[in-house]
């Protein structure tokens, strides 16, 4: 999957910052600059990535675009943390 643009509603984006202290800049930077581990979950895709910590987001992904568009990020738990240390 290659992913050429990043795109998130205001009001996702602010329940991410304030909720879970997470900046586009980060999630930016797990799916364009990171080697993030990919998995499909149902209809979207679930991304595990570092970018000073360990970072969970879940998109929607057009292919058409090369463009995700980001439903929730969250620091990742400790199982998830594991997972992505075994997909390496």
């Amino acid at each position: 999957m290659r992913i050429e643009a990043v795109r998130i509603k205001k009001q996702t984006k602010e329940k991410i910052e304030t909720k879970h202290s997470i900046t586009l800049d980060e999630i930016e930077k797990v799916l364009l600059d990171d080697k993030p581990k990919f998995r499909k979950v149902k209809d979207c895709y679930m991304v595990l990535g570092i970018y000073d910590r360990y970072l969970t987001v879940f998109f929607n992904y057009n292919e058409k675009l090369k463009e995700a568009e980001i439903i929730t990020a969250y620091p990742s738990s400790k199982w998830q943390i594991k997972l992505y240390k075994k997909m390496k």
